[in-house]
């Protein structure tokens, strides 16, 4: 090999090819200062173990390791006097699979409001040890997610699909929530034209709920159609079905109710192919005048727009006790409506509550003994909370989703702090007395 070629692996440690010359070079030569002139002393120190056993390969050769082995001794003691590493930091290549898997554990904790140190305790760990799970650094085991599950209280599905059906799977969600959202912005848009039309669009209330286990598969029969199979049969409603579960669980607070089911012909639910739909569009009727459009599809996706209440009382005002009771109401009414059609306890609900029309209101209360203390005037025009719970879970933690939903909302107005036991738990409970769940039939 040239001179040439030699110098310049012995110039680059991380050569695949550098412990095999050096231990060449090291074999044949016991003058420090000559070897040092070809080879750097750090590089030297670096890779002396890897050297040595080139070194050893060979008897011959292995009365020159203990040489060098002194050598690189009193060298790593000078290098550790002077601060310097020998050993080098090798860069971690990301694993984006437990990059994402560790990301959802830290989000499962700070949903649960737990500190690092809390979890620790809770699976007898150190704080150490679970912040290196956050963040990739420690190894995450099965028993540990086991674990971690079952102190928090949170779920976890593990599913495993062959390449080919992951892809299919993964498409097919894909496809079902374009449609669903495709679904919504058509309602969305039409409701809207209306209340532009008759002026019923200063500020709106907006909902839709769905269960995202039925999105998933509501389109099982097209594919397996599709691919040559027997499809099972999906659960879909009819429109005198969707209309009975309406009717029966509506929540009266004040005002007309979320999803309001009306008798007279021109307001009633009408039966169209993919669900029902209503538009209440009334002037002065009963002493009011509002504007509320509502759509239950057969597969229990559900969308509302409505004017605001408190536009009927004073115009230009948000009332944060109103937002509470309603956002309970919407919660409790979303809640018995998919009992009665027959969800499951375990089925995952979403709820998204969506406000449009706010800039330049004041917050206040509908309540004349609240105050506010000084004017809160909102200067964003559009906000949404997003609510994803367990069915079972919804009454249960009403309290707590609704402080989290109705938050999101009194932040906007110059950070008015919500408190939720002197101002939240009073009116959800209160209001949950009121409103005891009837049978359906």
């Amino acid at each position: 090999m040239p001179f040439e070629k030699i110098r310049e692996i012995l110039t680059d440690e991380q050569n695949p090819k550098f412990p095999r010359i050096a231990a060449r070079l090291l074999s044949r030569v016991d003058d420090p200062e000559q070897v040092f002139s070809l080879i750097k002393p750090l590089a030297f120190c670096r890779r002396f173990y890897a050297i040595q056993q080139e070194i050893n390969k060979d008897e011959w050769t292995k009365e020159k390791g203990a040489f060098w082995r002194a050598t690189y001794e009193r060298y790593s003691r000078e290098f550790q006097r002077s601060g310097i590493r020998l050993r080098q930091r090798q860069p971690r290549e990301r694993d984006p699979f437990i990059d994402d898997l560790a990301g959802k554990l830290r989000e499962c904790r700070e949903a649960m409001n737990l500190s690092q140190g809390q979890v620790a305790e809770m699976l007898d760990c150190s704080q150490q040890f679970v912040s290196g799970i956050e963040q990739g650094r420690e190894k995450i085991t099965i028993d540990y997610l086991r674990r971690f599950a079952a102190k928090t209280g949170c779920d976890f599905d593990l599913i495993l699909r062959s390449p080919r059906q992951a892809h299919t799977e993964e498409t097919k969600v894909s496809e079902n929530y374009a449609e669903l959202k495709g679904w919504v912005e058509r309602e969305r848009r039409a409701a809207r034209e209306v209340a532009k039309t008759q002026q019923r669009d200063k500020c709106l209330m907006e909902v839709v709920a769905y269960l995202p286990d039925s999105v998933v598969n509501a389109q099982q029969d097209a594919w397996k159609t599709a691919a040559g199979q027997v499809p099972e049969e999906t659960l879909q409603f009819r429109q005198d079905e969707l209309r009975r579960a309406m009717e029966q669980t509506q929540v009266h607070s004040f005002g007309w109710p979320i999803g309001l089911v009306m008798t007279r012909p021109e307001y009633a639910p009408k039966p169209h192919d993919d669900g029902i739909r209503a538009t209440i569009l009334t002037d002065g009727l009963m002493d009011r005048s509002s504007f509320d459009y509502w759509a239950l599809r057969t597969d229990r996706v559900f969308y509302l727009l409505k004017t605001l209440f408190e536009d009927e009382r004073s115009e230009g005002k948000i009332f944060v006790d109103t937002r509470i009771v309603r956002t309970a109401e919407t919660l409790l009414r979303i809640s018995r409506l998919y009992r009665a059609l027959h969800a499951e306890p375990e089925d995952r609900v979403v709820i998204r509550i969506q406000y449009t029309g706010l800039r330049g209101r004041m917050l206040s209360f509908a309540d004349p003994m609240r105050r506010i203390g000084f004017d809160r005037i909102c200067v964003e025009n559009e906000t949404e909370s997003w609510i994803k719970e367990r069915l079972k879970d919804i009454e249960p933690k009403l309290v707590d989703l609704v402080h989290a939903a109705v938050s999101e909302l009194c932040i906007l107005f110059d950070y008015f702090p919500l408190s939720k036991e002197q101002v939240m738990q009073p009116l959800v409970e209160k209001f949950l007395r009121e409103n005891p769940e009837r049978p359906t039939t």
